[in-house]
């Protein structure tokens, strides 16, 4: 096992240097820069000249990388170039909201997904089943921006029910939950049903039930625990979606999070915080496969060994 943790540890070392790269490349090969957001349009072509001097934007790229890795190795992260405020700041603020969001949409996908996959394997080939499975497919196949337009046509423009957006009161909270979880909920329930239904062919169920035991207490008290393994080895590669997604459905609903901060950075061109929270969210999701990666590995010994 120890070796495979290293292995696996040194790819997702290599992963989150390349990625450094390609961001920090990228951020500064793109069309335009700081002084679009920072400087008034009228200001002459000497004054960004020199504002770009003070930035260090004038030195060569590969020059620029290496400053920016020294800082970092201080403890540096920067500040930003249109609010002023350090990375420390802005990640207390916007990742207490992206935190808040992450947690009811991970709420709602397991509190949805796993009793209504649970009932459907139960339920199997029944009306109920079918409607489960039905409502499953839609959520997997319909996009999570399409689904966030629907929602906010029916239950802010036409019902006045819920707010189109904003932060951080409980209502507010809601659509965007709700749009982030849809997916995951979905593929929870078919991976819920189709683990259960794999277990209740098993020979401990026939034993169970010749012991007279009642069919709840196999379904839901045997079956049931047996099948959440492949739904907890997934658990990590589910914080990589929802990361995903999160730059998606914050932006939409104007959200304050870490997706919605990272966009409106990217595209105000403010380097320090677009390479910072564009690296933490790499970093997340790699962490999330990594750990996915090893319950597999304590899950099953000959993915070590391949």
């Amino acid at each position: 096992m120890g070796s495979y943790l290293v292995r696996r540890g040194l790819r997702t070392a290599i992963v989150l240097v390349v990625a450094s790269i390609a961001v920090f490349y990228g951020l500064r090969i793109a069309p335009g820069d700081p002084t679009g957001g920072v400087l008034s349009p009228t200001a002459l072509e000497e004054v960004r000249a020199a504002y770009r001097q003070r930035l260090g934007l004038d030195q060569p790229i590969w020059v620029q990388y290496g400053v920016y890795l020294q800082n970092l190795a201080r403890g540096d992260f920067g500040t930003s170039l249109i609010t002023g405020k350090t990375i420390q700041e802005l990640l207390g603020f916007y990742g207490r909201n992206s935190l808040v969001l992450g947690l009811a949409a991970t709420v709602l996908i397991y509190g949805i997904g796993l009793p209504l996959g649970a009932l459907a394997a139960a339920k199997r080939n029944t009306p109920i089943d079918q409607t489960i499975t039905g409502f499953s497919i839609a959520g997997m196949g319909m996009p999570n921006f399409w689904l966030a337009l629907l929602l906010i046509f029916l239950f802010a423009s036409k019902l006045h029910w819920l707010p189109s957006g904003g932060c951080c009161a409980p209502d507010q909270l809601i659509l965007p939950a709700v749009v982030l979880a849809a997916e995951g909920a979905a593929v929870t329930i078919r991976m819920t049903r189709s683990s259960m239904l794999e277990q209740l062919g098993a020979d401990y169920v026939r034993t169970h039930r010749a012991k007279g035991l009642s069919e709840t207490a196999v379904v839901y008290g045997r079956v049931f625990r047996n099948a959440l393994n492949p739904l907890i080895s997934l658990a990590g590669l589910r914080l990589g979606w929802l990361v995903g997604y999160a730059l998606i459905v914050e932006t939409i609903f104007q959200w304050p999070g870490l997706g919605y901060l990272l966009v409106d950075s990217i595209l105000r061109r403010d380097y320090p915080v677009a390479q910072f929270f564009s690296l933490l969210l790499v970093t997340v999701v790699v962490a999330a496969n990594l750990l996915a990666d090893v319950a597999y590995g304590m899950a099953d010994p000959r993915i070590r060994h391949a």
